[in-house]
């Protein structure tokens, strides 16, 4: 089955940690889009799946945000605050509708998904790959530091 996103390299924000979970939110996604072209997603099997990648969607990305914002506090990311606004401001979507949903209320699913990665390209391509950026500096800063110590 061909992936409904394919990784672009345009999406490498040149950390390998925060690359890799970027792919498996993609991997993920993709088995969303997947699990929603099995049938009804509200009166069948087709609904236990979904909701297993749901799930799934939901806790990978609560994860990949705690990585994030551990390293953004620890080189005190000067646009810290702003950047988990971000991540707090689409968990707060992500949830109202995985509750809609699990609720039984009618939520479009492909306007969703459709919704996720959208979001993903935007805040990997902009956000991510600034604070990636002011990361290396900072290191950069910090090696040049310590070398005049020696």
């Amino acid at each position: 089955m061909d992936k409904w996103i394919v990784w672009d390299k345009k999406f490498e924000v040149g950390y390998k940690r925060i690359d890799d979970q970027h792919r498996e939110l993609i991997n993920i996604i993709n088995d969303l889009h997947a699990a929603s072209e099995l049938g009804d997603l509200y009166n069948s099997e087709a609904r236990d799946k979904f909701k297993i990648v749901l799930k799934r969607t939901v806790d990978y990305a609560t994860y990949h945000f705690a990585t994030e914002e551990k390293i953004m506090k620890t080189v005190h990311y000067k646009y810290f605050k702003e950047h988990i606004s971000k991540h707090r401001e689409f968990s707060s979507k992500v949830l109202e509708n995985v509750i809609k949903y699990t609720n039984g209320e009618n939520v479009d699913m492909d306007d969703f998904i459709v919704y996720l990665r959208d979001w993903l390209f935007s805040h990997i391509i902009g956000e991510d790959k600034n604070f990636v950026d002011e990361l290396k500096n900072t290191l950069e800063k910090m090696k040049e530091e310590d070398e005049k110590l020696k």
